[in-house]
């Protein structure tokens, strides 16, 4: 008998995993066949995505992913929830029209013809860096600019991937309250990039997020998911070869171009260093390429982390002091920005952002 109790005891175990495991495909296709896009180009994504997608698509009539997409906004909607897709469709932008000009200079929308177009060329060997190009700066001054006037508001939005999303966007949030002229939109998605727009295309999803907001400034942090080869037209260019190079520049110079066509100014955060050498290698590679683009606007800003999040030569720390105290700058993946570390940022950029203009003799009037 206590054979046979124990070979059902087992049995039941594997049929309770067997349901949990079909539940999980029911709910999770759609999450399985983003993280099988996701994957980099290789042996994996030849097998995973195929299984996935195959998947997803015998699912799809169910309606499932639908439904589960509502939950989580529902979810978002009463604060259970802190995926930022959720929550921005759960509490979705009104239209910000600015009562006045605040930033450096205005750009008109630069129709996509006018973007240069690189030939599809065969892949080269991959180099150490981008010769062509200097290292961003370890840090930077921020420029002069227009101060906020009294009675009015700066918008501000929050663009980029998860280097946006965990740390930064909650950062700025949890001391927006203290700038009570200052608006915030969110206009981030983890899990993206520039580097494979067959996954996620900003070129036509952010227009979507921004509908007919017009923002005073853009503070991007994107790029973190960019350390990998792609395939155009049916060649495959590994990351660092000569091609991949100028199709990444093509399409960070894009998306800034994206980001400018409303009128605002654009402040792009630098990566900061990561812990893995390896990817440290590619991220400071992805700088080089987005540093050398943003300067060569005058619509755009380029920020330093390295210096603020750094140690004094600009390479990875796991802590740092934050007023007064020693805490842990970085998450335990040694990639995003622990609260902390986003606080360091978001302390000098906040203040920047919000200087207000001297108060006038008739308006100190009003305020008596």
């Amino acid at each position: 008998m206590r054979a046979y109790h124990r070979y059902s005891t087992v049995q039941q175990m594997g049929v309770s995993l067997g349901v949990f495991v079909a539940l999980m495909l029911l709910l999770e296709s759609g999450g399985l066949y983003d993280w099988a896009r996701r994957l980099e180009l290789g042996p994996e994504r030849s097998v995973a995505l195929p299984l996935a997608t195959g998947l997803h698509r015998a699912l799809a009539p169910l309606g499932i992913e639908r439904e589960r997409e509502h939950a989580l906004v529902e979810l978002a909607r009463v604060g259970w929830s802190d995926d930022p897709a959720a929550l921005a469709a759960a509490n979705p932008p009104a239209p910000v029209v600015p009562a006045h000009s605040s930033t450096l200079a205005i750009r008109a929308a630069v129709p996509a013809a006018s973007v240069k177009r690189v030939p599809v060329v065969a892949p080269t060997p991959l180099r150490l860096a981008p010769v062509s190009e200097a290292p961003p700066p370890m840090s930077s001054v921020l420029p002069k600019i227009p101060a906020v006037d009294a009675a009015q508001t700066r918008t501000v939005a929050l663009a980029g991937d998860s280097m946006m999303a965990v740390g930064l966007s909650s950062a700025m949030m949890r001391q927006a309250p203290r700038y009570k002229d200052l608006e915030f939109l969110n206009l981030f998605k983890s899990g993206t990039g520039l580097a494979r727009p067959e996954v996620f295309d900003w070129e036509s999803e952010y227009p979507a997020m921004l509908k007919d907001a017009r923002p005073d400034f853009i503070i991007v942090a994107i790029g973190a998911n960019d350390g990998q080869g792609f395939e155009v037209d049916g060649v495959v260019y590994p990351f660092g070869s000569e091609g991949w190079e100028h199709i990444y520049e093509q399409r960070v110079d894009a998306y800034l171009r994206m980001l400018e066509s409303s009128g605002a100014t654009v402040v792009w955060l630098g990566l900061p260093p990561m812990k893995a050498d390896g990817y440290d290698e590619r991220i400071a590679w992805i700088n080089r390429i987005d540093y050398s683009v943003v300067r060569a606007s005058p619509h755009a800003v380029w920020f330093s982390t390295a210096g603020v999040i750094g140690d004094s030569d600009g390479h990875f720390r796991d802590f740092g002091e934050v007023g007064g105290r020693t805490e842990r700058l970085r998450a335990s993946d040694g990639i995003h920005l622990s609260d902390d570390g986003a606080a360091l940022i978001v302390a000098k950029l906040l203040p920047w952002l919000a200087a207000q203009a001297p108060a006038t003799k008739a308006t100190e009037e009003i305020e008596k």
